[in-house]
């Protein structure tokens, strides 16, 4: 049985569920007023916080929320309708009744209080038939506190009794609640399970031992699928925080004596909870700021040919692993020249310096601590204090923020968050006989630099070396030098291993000495001595039983001083003479036994992912494989292409494998190693005489590149096999995308 403590937190629970539900449909009722369905909810939800409390013997609540129905059952009736004042009045009780919650979740008790006010207004607003919303304020006002047994239950409004229980049938898959607590624990407990699964995998690999490595593969399917499953169980739509906005509009706007209508899109997007708390506070302030700063007054609107309700549009969605938040207003937008005469006021930049700002330039002052376009400070803004905050936050959490405006257009707020901080996909990285986890979501490509005649492939661009990708130059960091390590030891190589990221302020390069696998790492945060290291985000244990340190992106950018030289020194992209423009498609090169140079359209393939041995099983006379809810057809390319070794067996335990989508199925085409992602002409070269699985070739870089005809390996694969089908379960979620 629960005890009284388990019994009062679910009380608790159920009643902040209630109170949030009020806020936000107390503001749907006040657009439609005359919607009997939202009322009869409105009302059967604060009846049934009035009933719990009961329960309890909350005289407090028991008597608000009951003042509260009986206003709400006069309105459903159809005796009074609903104006603003009523709405105020009930909102305010709303406020009431979530002070009161929070009072018993401190104490386990009821907190003393004189609520005799508020009622007599709630009961007044019941009692009153046709009068004027001015003298419905005036009688308000005047109306003398009541006595204890005047502000009790009104015999005169009808109580009508709860059919909760008598009519409710019980349904075995009713949701059950758990305590959070408990939820992080067996996070936890999972987590350690994820690694204990990587330090087993390599054993497995090594192995020649079929049971044993058939024995570790259930335990990485079965890992993998706890893992999914407790992840999902983390996730919480994001109108856990949205719900609270519609109210918060509602009063900031009538306090800037705005009309202003919040839309909101993707309410049902999942985040993980503790991501969910991270970001209300950012939300806010930039809904705040988007109120008093951007849109207009309804005068002022009106004069620009807009309609006076201004209109504020949130919406959530996925986008590559990731969940991507949009704050979008049709306000006045970024007055870029006054941005720019207030940050010569700050001495933030000095006047000729700030003549040749772009509006991107401009945009990145204002997330700048102390940056305020407002001369006077409000309630709302003023203070300089806000978009510096978000920015933080945002990126405290391994998100990023863009900023776009146009002038009488409106201001588009873009947020990017990672799905979940517990468990995520990694780029392992070796440096010095060490291992560096870099996070997936920061990493753009990956690119291994060929040296000619023993030169750097690096140029100089005021004191930074940065490398020619494509039409970009690439600013560059080694990484043994961020780190305070030795030098590299890729004097003698002739390549060396980039890794291209993106952080808030810059594109850059990442040398490292060997790029070496992707997999799911547990976070582990560093600890309150090594807290201050802003070029690390964590830390995980690997396979090997070793401890690898997680690279903050952002941290190395800025304490690097990369990120204000860039800042100071923008670099723009190479321009290309119209001339010499030649049509390109990008490629992946990789390699197989026997070819060291193919290539394959990017467009064709959907992701890169890393297997092992053991997760390759036998369909019949052919191999697939199973991952993440998809089933793969593996198709190993040195069986079915000219030039290719097919009789030669590596000893490698990890294959790179690309999927791709031909006809309704799904393939893994192995391969022994991916290179490089190259951007080539379009033009393609027919061979002299026709060569099996290869449909031509290119010219990069003086060298001959042949490229896979896809169609026609998956034809000779499937050339015994034409009868079976499989059907496509789930879009992947890769490894790289």
């Amino acid at each position: 049985m629960q005890n009284n403590d388990e019994i009062l937190s679910e009380f608790i629970l159920e009643a902040r569920e209630i109170l949030d539900l009020l806020d936000a449909e107390f503001i749907r009722l006040e657009k439609l007023p005359d919607d009997k369905k939202l009322i009869g909810n409105i009302f059967r939800a604060l009846h049934t916080l009035k009933g719990s409390s009961g329960f309890f013997a909350f005289k407090r609540l028991e008597k608000i929320s009951h003042a509260g129905e009986s206003l709400l059952g006069m309105i459903r009736d159809g005796q009074i309708s609903l104006d603003p004042e009523k709405v105020d009045r009930l909102l305010e009780t709303v406020d009431v009744l979530r002070i009161i919650i929070e009072g018993i979740e401190k104490s386990h008790s009821e907190p003393t209080g004189n609520d005799q006010v508020l009622i007599g207004q709630l009961q007044f607003l019941a009692k009153i038939q046709a009068v004027s919303d001015g003298q419905i304020s005036q009688k308000i006002d005047s109306i003398p506190l009541l006595t204890e047994n005047e502000a009790s239950i009104d015999s005169a409004i009808p109580f009508e009794p709860s059919t909760a229980i008598s009519d409710k049938s019980y349904d075995i898959s009713t949701p059950v609640k758990v305590n959070l607590d408990a939820l992080d624990r067996l996070m936890n407990l999972t987590s350690e399970m994820v690694l204990a699964r990587n330090r087993l995998l390599p054993f497995a690999n090594g192995s020649k031992d079929l049971n044993f490595s058939q024995t570790v593969r259930s335990i990485d399917l079965l890992t993998l699928e706890l893992q999914e499953r407790m992840m999902k169980m983390r996730m919480q739509p994001i109108s856990y925080v949205w719900s609270k906005f519609s109210r918060l509009v509602r009063d900031l706007s009538r306090e800037c004596n705005k009309q202003i209508n919040l839309i909101q899109l993707g309410s049902e997007t999942e985040l993980d909870r503790a991501l969910l708390d991270a970001i209300r506070d950012p939300l806010i302030h930039i809904l705040r700021n988007s109120i008093d700063h951007s849109i207009e007054t309804p005068e002022e609107r009106k004069s620009k040919g807009k309609s006076e309700v201004g209109s504020i549009q949130l919406s959530a969605f996925h986008q590559n692993g990731m969940v991507v938040i949009e704050i979008v207003d049709d306000g006045a937008g970024i007055n870029y020249e006054r941005v720019r005469s207030r940050a010569i006021e700050r001495r933030l930049v000095d006047s000729v310096e700030a003549e040749g700002l772009t509006n991107d330039a401009l945009i990145e002052l204002i997330f700048l601590p102390g940056f305020s376009t407002k001369d006077h400070i409000s309630s709302l803004s003023g203070r300089g204090v806000g978009m510096d905050v978000v920015k933080n936050k945002i990126i405290s959490i391994g998100g990023s923020i863009e900023l776009t405006s146009e002038s009488n257009i409106g201001t588009t707020i873009r947020l990017k968050i990672p799905l979940t901080l517990a468990i995520i996909p990694a780029l392992l990285v070796g440096l010095e006989e060490q291992t560096f986890a870099i996070p997936e979501n920061r990493i753009l490509e990956l690119a291994r630099l060929i040296k000619k005649n023993n030169e750097t492939p690096f140029e100089d661009f005021y004191g930074t070396p940065v490398y020619r990708l494509r039409e970009n130059l690439i600013p560059v960091l080694y990484l043994n030098n961020e780190l305070k390590l030795n030098q590299l030891s890729d004097s003698k190589s002739a390549s060396i291993n980039m890794v291209v990221v993106q952080s808030d302020e810059v594109k850059f390069g990442i040398i490292v000495d060997a790029i070496l696998n992707i997999q799911d790492v547990v976070v582990k945060p560093l600890g309150p001595l090594l807290n201050n290291l802003p070029k690390y985000a964590g830390a995980t244990i690997l396979g090997s039983g070793r401890i690898s340190l997680i690279l903050d992106v952002d941290g190395i950018a800025v304490e690097s001083g990369l990120a204000g030289r860039i800042r100071a020194n923008p670099i723009h992209p190479v321009a290309i003479p119209m001339e010499t423009l030649e049509e390109e498609v990008s490629m992946l090169l990789f390699e197989l036994n026997g070819l060291s140079r193919i290539a394959l359209p990017l467009e064709c393939i959907e992701h890169i992912l890393m297997l092992n041995a053991t997760q390759f099983q036998e369909n019949g006379d052919k191999e697939a494989i199973y991952y993440k809810d998809l089933f793969m057809h593996a198709v190993r390319l040195q069986d079915y292409v000219s030039g290719c070794n097919s009789s030669s067996h590596s000893e490698q335990t990890v294959f790179p494998a690309l999927t791709c989508n031909l006809n309704h199925k799904t393939y893994a085409l192995i391969v022994k190693q991916v290179h490089d992602i190259i951007q080539v002409p379009k033009k393609m070269h027919e061979l002299s005489s026709p060569q099996r699985g290869i449909q031509g070739c290119i010219i990069y870089k003086n060298d001959v590149i042949n490229i896979l005809d896809l169609e026609e390996v998956i034809a000779m694969h499937n050339a015994h096999d034409s009868s079976t089908s499989y059907p496509r379960v789930i879009d992947i979620q890769g490894v790289l995308d």
